[in-house]
């Protein structure tokens, strides 16, 4: 045992942030490689979260925020083991875990409010505008999906987590902007429920049905008198809601069905990309997650928020361009029959007005 403490005793002659930081800052794309954002991002987050990560202790040199945000964020990029990161940081695995975790925190609690804040009023019809003017969908608040995110079995909890692609899985539930921002997110639903069941059980869901959100106003369609509630864009496995747009079934298109599923397929795959750059950038989310579900929880929440502030700050990526066949991940879903009721009925006449729009 004595050796392995004698190797995390020289963190500071030979772990990587203190023979690697400062030749890194002299080399803005090297810098980017390593950290998945620039310097000034990096700072910029730094400085945010500085004092909740400062520690003191007489006994020891304790690890910096600094340090402890680069152990994060590299955890994040690379999805490398806590194991594999102690080593490198000559840190031991449960200072990795610790720092991890308590970062990523700091960086939720201290930056969500600012980068990941559902938009109302003003922004709300800026999103709209902006969907409109970029993808041609009017009326649209946001575009959501949702992702399987690989985790350790949970003890004792059977197969409630083992979804139908084979794999134990919590699920993260995202609403993107024309952008490719998270306008909001919701992680933690069982791996086994339904595609369905997932957004019928979420707070989002208890939101918008309640009309806490303020999302289903009414707003008039460019070039026309016709007055219909701005809304979601949703894949088939959706409930067709009058604040959520999902395609018309595939088993019963016309021409005017398909054209109107085209144009929504199109905007759809803003919340795809938005899933694609971020699991491009944050490797961790293409690896299983180790740790307990509710750290989990926040580590992915995390990321997500990490996604938004390297857009607001830098801007999209240069090669990220959308067309109408890329970026399809999910097969389409066969609609479940569902009541008819008023909102139902509602739902679908909006639809049917919506395809009547782009004709």
């Amino acid at each position: 045992m004595e050796w392995i403490n004698e190797i995390y005793m020289k963190r500071e002659e030979f772990g990587e942030f203190h023979h690697l930081m400062d030749d890194l800052k002299e080399n803005p794309t090297k810098f980017f490689e390593y950290f998945r954002m620039s310097l000034k991002t990096f700072n910029y987050i730094l400085e945010h979260v500085k004092s909740d990560l400062t520690k003191y202790n007489n006994f020891r040199r304790v690890i910096s925020p600094e340090e402890r945000l680069t152990v994060t964020l590299r955890y994040l990029a690379t999805g490398s083991s806590f194991r594999s990161i102690g080593f490198s940081f000559r840190m031991a695995n449960n200072t990795v875990a610790g720092i991890v975790h308590e970062t990523c925190r700091a960086i939720w609690e201290s930056l969500g409010e600012i980068h990941m804040k559902f938009p109302l009023n003003e922004e709300a019809i800026q999103i709209t505008d902006n969907f409109w003017k970029r993808w041609k969908f009017p009326n649209c608040i946001g575009c959501i999906d949702r992702k399987h995110i690989r985790i350790k079995a949970p003890a004792n909890s059977g197969s409630m987590f083992y979804n139908y692609k084979h794999f134990f899985s919590i699920v993260l539930q995202g609403i993107a902007g024309p952008d490719y921002r998270f306008i909001a997110i919701e992680v933690g639903a069982y791996g086994k429920e339904s595609d369905g069941g997932i957004f019928s059980n979420s707070r989002l869901s208890k939101r918008l049905e309640n009309g806490s959100l303020n999302a289903t106003s009414e707003r008039q369609l460019p070039g026309t008198n016709v007055f219909l509630s701005h809304a979601l864009i949703a894949d088939e496995a959706y409930p067709l809601k009058t604040y959520l747009r999902r395609p018309y079934p595939e088993r019963s298109l016309g021409p005017e069905e398909e054209y109107y599923n085209r144009r929504l397929s199109l905007a759809r795959q803003v919340v795809e990309c938005a899933f694609g750059i971020m699991t491009s950038k944050w490797r961790l989310l293409t690896k299983r997650i180790k740790v307990h579900l509710q750290k989990a929880d926040i580590i992915i929440q995390c990321i997500c928020l990490l996604h938004n502030i390297v857009i607001d700050r830098e801007g999209i990526p240069l090669n990220i361009e959308p067309t109408p066949n890329g970026f399809q991940q999910n097969a389409a879903i066969r609609a479940r029959n569902r009541g008819e009721n008023h909102a139902v009925r509602r739902a679908y006449a909006i639809r049917e007005q919506f395809k009547s729009f782009f004709q």
